[in-house]
């Protein structure tokens, strides 16, 4: 009895650190891929590269440029978690060709950096002038982006965001 016992305990001490572990499968993109390293490695990116990124998003969107917009994304990226690339092309391409012109801005931009990732929280607003009757309207609302270093450039692996159209 005290034999297996022995043994019980030698399991018990042997497995205690696999339960220590964090094995939380909702944790966030940016959570789980800044877990796969240890914490003394160095962040995935500066703020400043962050918002350098960004500064191209907005100019390539504005311009809309199709080709130089989607070379951001990721292979594998996803929007609003269903749209993979080949639904992503399309999408702005058919978008970026119904419009005369657009604006894009973000404000209150918020960056958290990770080793592997980064999360980017903005309110953005899209002014719009569509070539069909030249209608013009607004776009305003809130995205969540999360950038990868994918061949040693930021890319996006997801892309989240909520609108709505103002008059």
């Amino acid at each position: 009895m005290k034999l297996i016992l022995f043994i019980l305990c030698i399991l018990a001490a042997g497995l205690l650190p696999f339960s220590l572990t964090d094995s939380d499968p909702f944790r966030s993109v940016p959570e789980a891929h800044s877990a796969a390293k240890p914490s003394s490695s160095p962040l995935m990116a500066t703020e400043q590269e962050v918002r350098g990124f960004f500064d191209q998003y907005i100019e390539r969107y504005n311009r809309k440029d199709t080709d130089g917009f989607l070379w951001l994304f990721s292979l594998k990226a996803k929007q609003n978690q269903q749209d993979g690339l080949p639904e992503i092309r399309k999408i702005y391409s058919d978008y970026f060709n119904q419009m005369i012109s657009l604006q894009n801005s973000f404000e209150d931009m918020k960056i958290e950096i990770y080793q592997n990732a980064a999360e980017v929280k903005a309110r953005y607003s899209v002014n719009q002038v569509l070539k069909n009757g030249k209608e013009k309207r607004v776009l305003k609302g809130s995205a969540r982006w999360v950038l990868i270093k994918e061949g040693g450039m930021l890319k996006i692996l997801s892309f989240d965001y909520r609108h709505e159209k103002t008059p």
